[in-house]
């Protein structure tokens, strides 16, 4: 009998630098308050963004890191939220 198994691409959990480094990359999320979380292959979004788009986008750019399975969202979304100058 064959004994077959599968192993991830990635062999190495996520790095919490490159979610974050991913995140500053973008343009309408570098300078916003969210704080990532790494637990295995699970990112966890915290903090506060200016919008829904900014949310959802946060989201989208988390997914896409190398070796993510899952993703939590509890990005707050505070619309009077001052961007630092």
């Amino acid at each position: 009998m064959d004994n077959i198994t599968f192993q991830s691409l990635s062999s190495n959990d996520i790095e919490r630098k490159d979610v974050e480094a991913a995140l500053a990359r973008n343009w309408s999320l570098s300078s916003q308050e969210i704080h990532v979380e790494v637990s295995s292959h699970r990112v966890i979004l915290t903090g506060t963004v200016n919008s829904l788009y900014q949310k959802d986008e946060a989201e989208k750019i988390a997914f896409n890191a190398l070796g993510v399975w899952a993703v939590t969202n509890e990005l707050e979304i505070d619309y009077n939220y001052a961007l630092p100058l």
